[in-house]
């Protein structure tokens, strides 16, 4: 039974492993993945396995570097996998396995904090099962999920005193993504108020001054990516920032302004049973992610998501204030209050109807009549050719210098309209591509074409009929186009 004990939590952390896994692969297997995210992603990094410029060409702004768009390092320090596995699936698997490695932490953390086993595993399952964790593994790739997983090692080997491995984890967080400095900054003051004693004599300890260490390192690393690389070394500075800049329009009503928001605020609570607000000092982080995106980035409409992969960085900082309450209220130290946490957690799992449920569906392991019909036209795609791919491709055949994303848009004509109207459905894309490759089954919707059926369809036939694209190859609804000239000739 002992021996059960000490292996549990890394069986625990496999059995999710092998889940997410499973979800995300068999989705991206089934063309159920997209250009935006894990296209661009894929292309990057397989351009950093060839030491190639991180140049994106599925991105909206294509033939830009990927850093005029996010400060990603991570990418650089996956890219040798490639060299294993040359396959956007690689990237699938490594997400999953960092962050429910980082699960690890978590249940060490509890530990540390002296809780029992049975509210640690169930903090432990809780952190795993968390809406925004299953949310980002099943969406896509994205750094954030990456340095999800560091700042969960960040937090507990900053309460552990390892001097060596906090700054291991900070650095690898802060350079993962531009913004997770601003946690790790909120996480570190948390830390330091905690020893507030020591603030008051002016007496401070080894582990405070790296917490003060590790504020100034945040605050230098965000003014520089900020203040001084986005306005003065990229074209267009920071996208994502307020039409009147950075720290304008700084309305504190949109934390909370929408419904959505306020369901993300009452959801991340209640997964941890309402636990987290009995340690109000240590939520100042988990406010802090929330309210950059809600009034920082309120311009950004998928930042405010409750379904996309931003919210998985709320799972460490709710988890840590759980843990805070749970080990300074001995009488929460129990039982009957990690099975309240458990419940909590697969209430929400049953209500939200969250990825893993998929898994028991017929559906999810059906494939698509599609697939097979796609991957017979990719195999008549010369190896370096450049081509146009519809969104869900995209990240099959990202392993090229030049892949772009289809964009279908309505495009008014004063003469020889292919459609005999004004205004026709048709298609665009930037640069100079060799072929265009789609699929208009019924298996794929609006997200993946990005633009209703009917009128996706209706573009496609438009675009030939004005003399732009020729039919090469056709295996069932999956089509392969040379085209002739550009579509806005």
């Amino acid at each position: 039974m002992r021996r059960l004990t000490v292996f549990l939590p890394y069986i625990i952390c496999i059995i999710f492993f092998l889940a997410y896994t499973i979800l995300s692969v068999v989705r991206h297997n089934h063309y159920g993945s997209f250009g935006f995210d894990l296209g661009i992603t894929d292309q990057i990094v397989w351009k950093y396995s060839q030491f190639k410029n991180p140049i994106t060409t599925v991105h909206h702004f294509p033939f830009t570097s990927i850093f005029t768009d996010h400060i990603e390092f991570i990418y650089i320090l996956l890219a040798p996998s490639f060299w294993i596995w040359n396959d956007p699936r690689t990237l699938l698997v490594l997400q999953t396995l960092f962050f429910t490695s980082s699960g690890i932490a978590v249940y060490l953390l509890a530990k540390e904090k002296k809780l029992k086993e049975f509210p640690s595993i169930a903090i432990l399952i809780s952190y795993l099962i968390f809406f925004g964790v299953q949310n980002a593994l099943w969406f896509e790739v994205h750094s954030l999920s990456f340095a999800t997983a560091f700042l969960a090692w960040f937090i507990y080997f900053l309460e552990k005193g390892s001097v060596k491995w906090s700054i291991v984890m900070f650095v690898l967080a802060i350079i993962t993504k531009e913004d997770i400095a601003l946690l790790t900054f909120l996480i570190a003051l948390v830390y330091l108020l905690g020893n507030y004693k020591q603030i008051k004599t002016k007496k401070f300890s080894s582990q405070s001054k790296l917490a003060l260490e590790f504020m100034a390192g945040s605050v230098a690393y965000l003014c520089g990516i900020f203040f001084i690389y986005f306005p003065h070394f990229t074209h267009d500075g920071y996208r994502f920032v307020n039409k009147g800049g950075l720290l304008s329009d700084l309305n504190p009503t949109y934390f909370w302004d929408t419904e959505t928001k306020r369901k993300i605020i009452f959801v991340s609570f209640a997964s941890f049973g309402g636990l987290p607000i009995l340690a109000p000092i240590n939520l100042l982080p988990w406010f802090g992610d929330l309210a950059h995106y809600f009034i920082l980035g309120h311009t950004v409409p998928t930042a405010q998501d409750f379904y996309m992969h931003y919210r998985i960085s709320l799972a460490p900082l709710l988890v840590w204030p759980t843990i805070i309450a749970l080990s300074r209220f001995k009488k929460l130290n129990s039982r009957l209050v990690a099975v309240y946490i458990l419940l909590c957690a697969l209430y929400f799992q049953y209500s939200l109807h969250l990825p893993p449920s998929y898994l028991g569906k017929s559906w999810f392991w059906a494939e698509p009549t599609a697939v097979k019909n796609i991957e017979k036209i990719i195999s008549f795609i010369p190896e370096n050719a450049s081509v146009v791919s519809q969104n869900n491709i995209t990240p099959h055949i990202s392993h090229r210098d030049e892949i772009f994303t289809l964009l279908p848009e309505k495009r008014g004509f004063g003469k020889n309209s292919p459609c005999g109207k004004n205004v026709c459905n048709f298609l665009s894309w930037a640069g100079n591509p060799q072929y265009l490759i789609v699929d208009t089954s019924g298996d794929f919707d609006i997200r993946h074409f990005l633009m209703n059926k009917e009128d996706y369809v209706d573009a496609i036939q438009n675009t030939e009929k004005a003399g732009v694209i020729k039919e090469y190859k056709r295996v069932g609804d999956a089509v392969l186009y040379k085209i002739l000239r550009k579509p806005n000739q």
